[in-house]
Order: structure tokens, then sequence, then C-alpha cells
């Protein structure tokens, strides 16, 4: 595992993750912001899907999570949960991608078995692999991250977790908060990674 330099077309901030202060504006849209969301930063192995969906955690259970760490964003009440009403819709594309692939094994079973007695292979068996094609796209769709995740992205972080990495999609955005934390943030254009 040699490192190797990964360089951004749009530069990283790099800041002191206990001394990092938000503005008061909205990443999503710009407006003034009065809802403060938590961020969360930890390791990879540790994120749930959804906090909703974490049962197993330490944390359910009346233990604090370790390497848990929170940063406090300020948002507008438009983007205070933008997670709202996404759950009934992705459970209904897990259950729909789930009853398609089964129809889909039994189309290549009925495939195999028309290509080796030499018939017309039917119609139906390639429609519903064009349906679970779709709807394996409409899955990627609802799972992909919210607005705000896409606004604010945490690329990484140093191994002691003092400094963070935080890409803005609004260049406005990084500027003020570049303006806020002028002592303890940075500018990067590239970082090193393990090829691992």
């Amino acid at each position: 595992m040699s490192p190797r330099k990964e360089y951004f077309d749009e530069p990283l901030v790099k800041v002191d993750f206990l001394k990092a202060r938000f503005p008061k504006t909205c990443p999503v849209c710009g407006a003034p912001a009065n809802t403060i969301v938590r961020l969360n930063i930890t390791k990879a192995k540790e994120i749930p899907l959804r906090p909703s969906l974490d049962y197993l955690s330490p944390r359910r259970q009346g233990h604090k999570r370790s390497g848990l760490k929170v940063l406090p964003l300020f948002v507008c009440e438009n983007h205070a949960d933008p997670d709202s009403g996404t759950d009934r819709y992705q459970s209904l594309c897990i259950v729909v991608d789930g009853i398609l692939m089964a129809f889909v094994f039994f189309s290549l079973l009925v495939i195999g078995d028309s290509i080796s007695r030499a018939r017309t292979i039917p119609f139906w068996a390639f429609l519903y692999i064009g349906l679970l094609g779709t709807a394996l796209l409409l899955t990627a769709l609802a799972f992909r991250p919210n607005v705000l995740e896409r606004a604010v992205r945490i690329v990484g972080f140093d191994l002691g977790m003092q400094n963070v990495l935080i890409a803005f999609n609004n260049p406005r955005y990084r500027d003020e908060f570049m303006n806020q934390n002028q002592m303890t943030a940075e500018l990067v254009t590239w970082i090193m990674r393990s090829d691992g």
C-alpha cells in the first residue's frame, strides 16, 4: 500500500474539529438559518445507513457510542429534515426489487430452458429483466445522498480526528465558513491517500 496524491477540482476545507463554527446561513439554499442539524463524523464501519435503523448500536442500549463526533450545522426550516418522507419510498423500492429479483431468477431459468430446447424465448422473460433494471435505477435514486449531504460532505479526517476535511458544494458558503474560522481552517487542494 503506497500512498498516492489525490487532487480536487474545488478546494476542501481542513478545520480543527473542536473549534469549527458554521455560518448561520443554510448551505443548501443560502437563506438565513434558524435550525441546528447535527452532522455526525465517525469511522466508516460505525456509520449506520440511517440512525433510525441502527438497532444494535450501544447508544440504544444506554451506552455512549465511542468515536462519534458531532458538528452543529445551521440550516433553514425547509432543509431541517431532508430525509422526511423518503423512508416509505425506500422501503417500497427494497420490496419491489426483491420480488423482481425472484421473477428474474425464474425468467433466467426459462431462458436457459428455452435455449437448451431450441425454442423461442418468451417475451415476458426479457420484460422482467428490463423491469428489474428500471427498479434498480429508481432504487439508486432513492438512496442517493440528500440535499444537505450533497451540500456539506465530510471527505475525511486525520488519524486523531483533530482535523476534518469538508467539501462544500456552494463556494460562497465555503468562503463564509473560512471567514468565520480564519484561525483554525485552511483550504486544501490535495491529500495523500493509501491505495488500500
